[in-house]
C-alpha cells in the first residue's frame, strides 16, 4: 500500500487550451487503469478541434461554462456545469470538444484504459446532463456520483468517479475494494488525504489502499477517481492507447 503526492504540470493542449496535467507525463505516463487526468481551462475561441482516439474511455466533467461534443457517429450534444460526457473510443472514434459559450469553460478530462479484450469494442457516446447526476449529502459536505456504484455514467472498467465538497473541518471516507488504485485531486481549498496534506492542483495517488479518508482544513472541492487495474502492458501514444 502506498500514497504519493504529485504536483500538476501546467501545459498547452488542443487549440489554445491550458491544462493542469497529472497524466500522461514523460516521467509518469499512466496509473493503471487511468491514462490521462487533465484539469482544463478553455477561453473563448479555444478548445479541442476534431481529432481521433482509440483504445480507452473518457469522461469530460464540467465545473463551469459549457462544452459541445461532436463525433463521427453523428452525436452532437452540449453539457454545462455538473454535467458529464463519456465516449468509448474502442476501435476508433473521431470527435471534437469545443466551448459553446463566450466565457471560461473548465473541467476535468479523465481517460480510463480498456483491457485488451475490449480494445476493439464499438465506439459509443453517452451524455449525462447535470440534473441526472446523483448528489448525496453527508454531515460536513456532499458528493456527486459521476460513475461507479450509484453513479450516472457507465464504464467498461470497474471504477468510481466522484466530485466531493467538504466544509472546513468536514470529514468523509470512501471504501475501496482490495487491489484498486485511486487518484484524489484537490481542485480548491486545503485538505488531508489519509493524513497527508494536499494543496490546490496537487493529487494523491493511492495504490492498494482500501479506504480514502478526506479531511478538509478549509472549504474544499475534491475529485476522486478509483478503479481496478487491468494489469496489462499499456502502449500510450498521443490520442491512442493500445
Amino acid at each position: 500500500m502506498s500514497i504519493e503526492i504529485r504536483d500538476a504540470t501546467v501545459m498547452a493542449e488542443g487549440a489554445g487550451a491550458r491544462v493542469k496535467r497529472h497524466l500522461p507525463l514523460p516521467a509518469f505516463m499512466n496509473f493503471d487503469p487511468f491514462v490521462m487526468f487533465d484539469h482544463f481551462e478553455l477561453g473563448p475561441g479555444t478548445g479541442f478541434p476534431e481529432h481521433p482516439h482509440r483504445g480507452f474511455e473518457a469522461i469530460t466533467y464540467l465545473f463551469r461554462g459549457e462544452i459541445e461534443h461532436r463525433d463521427n457517429l453523428g452525436n452532437v450534444s452540449t453539457v454545462g456545469p455538473g454535467g458529464a460526457q463519456r465516449f468509448t473510443a474502442g476501435a476508433g472514434i473521431v470527435h471534437s470538444e469545443m466551448p459553446s459559450v463566450e466565457e471560461t469553460t473548465s473541467g476535468i478530462q479523465l481517460w480510463v484504459n480498456l483491457p485488451r479484450r475490449l480494445k476493439a469494442s464499438e465506439p459509443a457516446y453517452e451524455e449525462a446532463p447535470a440534473e441526472t447526476v446523483p448528489e448525496v449529502a453527508f454531515e460536513g459536505g456532499r458528493e456527486r456520483r459521476i460513475a461507479g456504484e450509484g453513479g450516472r455514467v457507465t464504464l467498461m472498467t470497474d471504477a468510481l468517479y466522484r466530485h466531493v465538497w467538504l466544509d472546513a473541518r468536514g470529514r468523509h471516507a470512501i471504501d475501496l475494494p482490495a487491489g484498486w488504485r485511486a487518484i484524489v485531486y484537490l481542485k480548491d481549498g486545503a485538505a488531508r488525504i489519509n493524513g497527508q496534506s494536499l494543496s490546490p492542483a496537487q493529487a494523491a495517488f493511492l495504490d492498494g489502499e482500501t479506504r480514502i479518508e478526506l479531511e478538509a482544513v478549509d472549504d474544499s472541492e475534491v475529485m476522486v477517481a478509483a478503479g481496478r487495474p487491468h494489469g496489462e502492458p499499456i502502449r500510450q501514444r498521443g490520442p491512442y492507447v493500445d
